[in-house]
């Protein structure tokens, strides 16, 4: 069977295919194809390949979809809890933070039975604010949405 382009059904000849990685299965594509999904996220670049019907190994292609979509709209719950600026604020991650301060006269004692605090941190790319918040609470929130 000849190669042919995954987003548009082309057959493809030797020089005229370009290799894609997609979900651990390479996929063809023809260079007017290439150009003008390049820039498309992943996301549109899955999407279009299984509407087209031409990708290799389409069930592979749907499982990382499903996740990709699931990915997608986790974090749009996300940018509705946290925004600054008019816009959704940047996650930094999850962190834990030393409470207490270390003392001259007990010194790092009340330090280490003050324990640590977890927390989530947020930064507007706009205007640098930071903020931090219960990964807890920031769960129950999202689920709520």
């Amino acid at each position: 069977m000849a190669d042919c382009c995954v987003f548009c059904g082309k057959e493809l000849k030797r020089f005229e295919k370009v290799e894609l990685a997609c979900a651990g299965v390479a996929q063809l594509a023809c260079k007017d194809c290439w150009n003008k999904y390049k820039d498309v996220p992943k996301i549109g670049q899955y999407r279009a390949m299984l509407s087209a019907g031409w990708a290799a190994e389409p069930e592979k292609l749907r499982a990382i979809l499903a996740e990709l979509e699931q990915e997608e709209v986790e974090a749009e719950k996300l940018n509705k809890l946290m925004s600054c600026c008019g816009q959704p604020m940047t996650p930094l991650g999850v962190s834990e933070y030393q409470l207490g301060r270390t003392g001259w006269i007990m010194g790092d004692l009340p330090n280490l039975l003050a324990g640590s605090m977890e927390l989530a941190l947020f930064r507007c790319e706009r205007c640098g604010q930071i903020k931090f918040m219960d990964p807890k609470i920031m769960k129950d929130r999202m689920k709520e949405l």
